[in-house]
């Protein structure tokens, strides 16, 4: 996500404070486009040294939370080139769960187990969560009568975006259990033990070919010069 061009975007339909673009962020586009008081910070800063944003009173002093911003033309420039470049796919996901039961062995599928439920139920409070304020948005865009908030149907748009991207860890998640749980039961051949076979066989193999080296030497050293 882009967080640079969707602020200059809300710039470039009104001014406004960090804090404020913050707030508008969330608002319109949903909480996983939440960023804390910091990453903002660091982003306006860095906006306004690129020459993309300015002050709207740049004689004003105190810390830049308390002015006021809009873009400039380099930022509408740059806004619109954005815009036009062809929208790549979403990386797959990188999953620290996926990494712990690739690396948790024969002696941890219990744990890796609970460690999949857990995640499970996470996913599950986070799905209700975001159903609540999708169903609340949805409300509201019914209740508009004749005329409706085009950025409340463009939210509910993006929670439902973020609704089916849970729903699909919640299979995920399911899928795993039941995979964990058969390996369980199997008598398999885990890579961690062929990796120390072929290590110890490997430094065999070393110590044989030194040993050798080392008689085909004292040989050498007996011969009668």
């Amino acid at each position: 996500m882009s967080a640079k061009h969707a602020l200059l975007g809300f710039l470039l339909q009104r001014s406004s404070y960090p804090y404020e673009l913050g707030d508008r962020l969330e608002q319109r586009l949903g909480p996983a486009y939440k960023v804390n008081s910091g990453q903002l910070s660091q982003i306006v800063k860095r906006m306004e040294a690129d020459g993309l944003i300015e002050r709207v009173d740049p004689d004003a002093q105190g810390p830049k939370e308390r002015h006021v911003f809009k873009a400039t033309a380099r930022g509408a420039e740059d806004f619109e080139r954005w815009f036009a470049e062809e929208t790549k796919v979403t990386p797959l996901t990188r999953r620290a769960l996926t990494v712990k039961l690739a690396l948790a062995g024969p002696t941890r599928l219990g744990e890796a187990l609970e460690q999949i439920a857990a995640y499970e139920a996470q996913c599950a409070q986070r799905l209700i969560e975001l159903s609540r304020l999708h169903d609340s948005v949805d409300e509201s865009v019914a209740l508009a009568g004749p005329r409706v908030r085009a950025d409340h149907v463009l939210l509910r748009l993006n929670l439902s975006a973020d609704i089916y991207a849970l729903q699909a860890e919640l299979r995920w998640t399911h899928h795993a259990h039941e995979m964990i749980s058969w390996l369980q039961g199997r008598d398999a051949i885990w890579s961690s033990e062929s990796e120390r076979n072929g290590s110890a066989a490997q430094c065999a193999r070393e110590d044989a070919r030194t040993k050798l080296f080392e008689r085909m030497l004292d040989g050498r050293e007996d011969r009668p010069r």
